[in-house]
């Protein structure tokens, strides 16, 4: 009876979901019957789509003609697929890897995996290892050692490589490698200029507001075909906080976008842009304006590549008494201040990035940020941002209606 409790432990120890142990899962003697001819499925549903796996699934790489096994996807693992199939097995994005079509659904999203960090050397790993999702959760499990490109280098505080695997950035521990071989990025920034926007309007119908802060939609598709047209990168939040950790680095021609406040006129007027162009940008959110559960507009335009990150749950107020200006939290009680600050991050899905309100911040603001768990901060003083500054004190360009398109080019050419 010990004997058959210990096989179990062990089983479900080894699995995607257990306690990541590297000694191989107990299998079962092979069928010896006659092989059975595998019906022919249509996999033509499953092709270009994100789907995910619906089970443990045996993940295949290509050698010459043959299909070889090289590891595990874990059960609910979000993979894109292409338009290549190999009977019943469909093909992935990043890589000559394949599936059976029957260990795989369509998993109903439609996010982009977006990298635009540049790739800074090859990493090999051991004999077995795992690749885990930006929050830790197992994606696959390894079988024989590899080499992955590495994009994001480890660190004491976060022993996590940055590697691309089926057309994603996902995480390899250290622990799990044996040799890292580093090389020097070509046309990598040393500064970036992070843009920030607020409110937008249709100025084919509607006379331009005296705010400044107010930007014609025509002005921004004409922004935004600029960046397009001339090969910006648009950052993502993460890849903003990690060329400022120096982990990471980033195009030459890299911007990041910001929009402040989350107002209705983002969905209605630059979220059509944003999406027209795949473009990228964050929302900072005063979180405690909007709904108690997240409005779905906000959870669609994530969905396009429109990160939500925190711009205060209820401290966008002013209240400091002697102040003329500031939001609350440059006076508010610390407790108060952080409880604020993690209920925000909370609405926003894991949000680890904050926008001050109204752009002004003190010591006391900063201890608040860092002990609820912000990795990154914004103010609304002008310039562009390099790994020398202090990440909870970044500087930003505001973008004003009625600037023209090249006042625009002028603030993010250098």
């Amino acid at each position: 009876m010990k004997k058959l409790v210990t096989l179990l432990l062990v089983l479900l120890l080894t699995a995607c979901g257990g306690s990541g142990s590297k000694e191989p899962a107990a299998t079962e003697e092979p069928n010896k019957e006659e092989p059975v001819e595998e019906v022919v499925i249509d996999v033509t549903p499953l092709l270009d789509i994100k789907a995910k796996a619906n089970r443990e699934t045996p993940l295949f790489q290509l050698e010459g003609e043959e299909l070889r096994e090289v590891g595990k996807l874990c059960e609910g693992a979000v993979i894109d697929t292409s338009s290549d199939s190999r009977g019943n097995y469909v093909g992935l994005k990043g890589g000559e890897y394949y599936v059976h079509a029957t260990d795989i659904e369509n998993s109903g999203r439609y996010y982009r995996f977006d990298n635009h960090l540049l790739t800074l050397g090859s990493v090999s790993t051991a004999e077995n290892y795992s690749l885990y999702d930006v929050k830790n959760h197992k994606l696959f499990s390894g079988e024989g050692s590899t080499s992955y490109d590495v994009v994001v280098r480890a660190t004491e505080e976060d022993p996590r490589y940055g590697v691309l695997f089926l057309n994603q950035v996902v995480y390899l521990f250290k622990e799990d490698t044996q040799e890292f071989s580093e090389t020097v990025p070509e046309g990598a920034a040393s500064s970036i200029p992070v843009m920030m926007y607020h409110f937008f309007y249709d100025d084919s119908k509607d006379p331009a507001p005296s705010d400044g802060n107010y930007l014609g939609v025509s002005e921004l598709d004409e922004q935004l075909n600029y960046l397009k047209e001339n090969g910006r990168d648009t950052l993502t939040m993460r890849e903003t906080l990690y060329f400022m950790q120096g982990r990471a680095e980033v195009p030459d021609k890299a911007v990041t976008i910001t929009i402040d406040d989350g107002d209705p006129s983002v969905y209605e007027y630059a979220y059509p842009v944003f999406k027209k162009y795949g473009l990228n940008a964050t929302l900072f959110l005063i979180c405690g304006w909007l709904d108690p559960e997240m409005p779905f507009e906000f959870w669609e335009m994530r969905e396009a590549g429109m990160e939500l990150q925190s711009h205060g749950f209820l401290t966008h107020q002013g209240g400091c008494e002697g102040m003329q200006h500031g939001g609350r939290i440059l006076c508010m009680d610390y407790e108060e201040g952080v409880q604020d600050t993690k209920m925000s991050l909370d609405y926003c899905d894991g949000g680890f990035a904050y926008c001050y309100p109204f752009g002004d911040f003190n010591d006391h603001a900063v201890q608040i940020l860092k002990d609820a768990g912000v990795k990154i901060a914004f103010t609304t003083q002008n310039g562009w941002i390099d790994p020398s500054q202090d990440i909870y004190a970044l500087p930003r360009v505001r973008v004003s209606g009625g600037q023209g398109l090249n006042a625009y080019i002028a603030n993010i050419e250098r």
